[in-house]
């Protein structure tokens, strides 16, 4: 039987570089792997199918699958994963001191429906009460204009009061004023001192800590996915993926135990890898459905009470069968 050809888009990450490398082979396929800017990549993914399997942003994957709309079906790998307490900015003079203080607040955002903001939604709902029709939200650009249009497809229709921003920043209307909050995936370009902008945790680290101390959930950014039509051909292509993502990820995290050399330029990378370990566990950084079921869930739950998707899917109905 001849070898599947594979071409394979991601993320440029640690636990991706040895598949980028070629040190780690996708066991049975000729296997191309290809990285480049993630939006890019989203783009030809769920506009034109373009690769054998790719990674994907986890809420959009959803709206998508539920629509019908996608070629993929998800694969229990997650490239990307972050806490977002940190993602959430407030104005200095607006009064914000805690996260119930949002109630009623405008609130900006790049995109509605990317996972940095379902994420970032769900946990106010669930930690704090806080329902997204409780507050104004502003869809544009972080630190400045570079769309003509926003897209509306995705947002919830009817129930929250969205508005999309053209021809300038958020981070321009928190200035003047206008905006009391944003959720950036990383700090907007003025965001330090004398910016008249703080972080609505400031210790966001020990918050997240302990989040995941009470909750155990590591949320989940992005999926790895593969092309129905590969799955229906070559199932056997499941295996080979989990398996070829599991020693990429495998290499890179024991590269954080090398502690007469660092391999990243990180001063205190030992104390922060033991760190890390102690509160999550050794593998903090899980692939596969056991460890991840939870999570996945809460997430679908999130898209769903956000109105994002239509209905709370079952796990199995977005993730590859048997894959718990």
């Amino acid at each position: 039987m001849s070898k599947t050809s594979l071409q394979i888009a991601v993320g440029d990450y640690d636990r991706t570089r040895p598949l980028i490398d070629g040190v780690v082979r996708v066991e049975g396929c000729d296997s191309e792997v290809i990285t480049g800017d993630l939006e890019e990549i989203f783009d030809r993914a769920f506009e034109h199918a373009s690769y054998e399997v790719t990674e994907l942003s986890f809420s959009n994957y959803l709206i998508a699958s539920s629509r019908n709309e996608c070629e993929y079906l998800a694969l229990p790998i997650f490239p990307s994963r972050s806490f977002r307490h940190s993602a959430i900015y407030v104005r200095s003079s607006s009064g914000i001191s805690s996260a119930r203080d949002l109630q009623g607040k405008r609130i900006g955002c790049r995109e509605y429906s990317n996972t940095a903001s379902l994420v970032v939604r769900g946990i106010l709902a669930d930690e704090y009460g806080l329902a997204p029709e409780s507050s104004e939200w502003i869809v544009g650009d972080v630190d400045r204009a570079e769309r003509q249009s926003i897209n509306e497809r995705n947002w919830p229709k009817g129930r929250v009061k969205i508005q999309g921003l053209v021809g300038e920043s958020l981070t321009a209307l928190m200035e003047r004023g206008e905006l009391d909050a944003l959720i950036a995936y990383k700090p907007p370009s003025n965001f330090g001192l004398n910016s008249g902008m703080e972080r609505l945790f400031p210790q966001w680290r020990s918050v997240e800590q302990d989040y995941f101390i009470r909750t155990k959930r590591f949320p989940i950014m992005h999926v790895m996915a593969v092309r129905k039509d590969v799955l229906k051909e070559r199932p056997e292509v499941i295996g080979s993926l989990m398996d070829a993502f599991s020693k990429a990820k495998a290499i890179a995290q024991s590269r954080l135990s090398i502690h007469q050399a660092h391999p990243v330029m990180l001063p205190w990378l030992t104390a922060e890898h033991e760190q890390t370990q102690a509160v999550m566990g050794d593998d903090f950084w899980p692939y596969g459905m056991d460890a991840n079921f939870d999570m996945v869930k809460t997430q679908i739950r999130w898209s769903f009470e956000q109105g994002l998707i239509p209905r709370q899917y079952d796990v199995q109905e977005m993730f590859v069968l048997g894959s718990r």
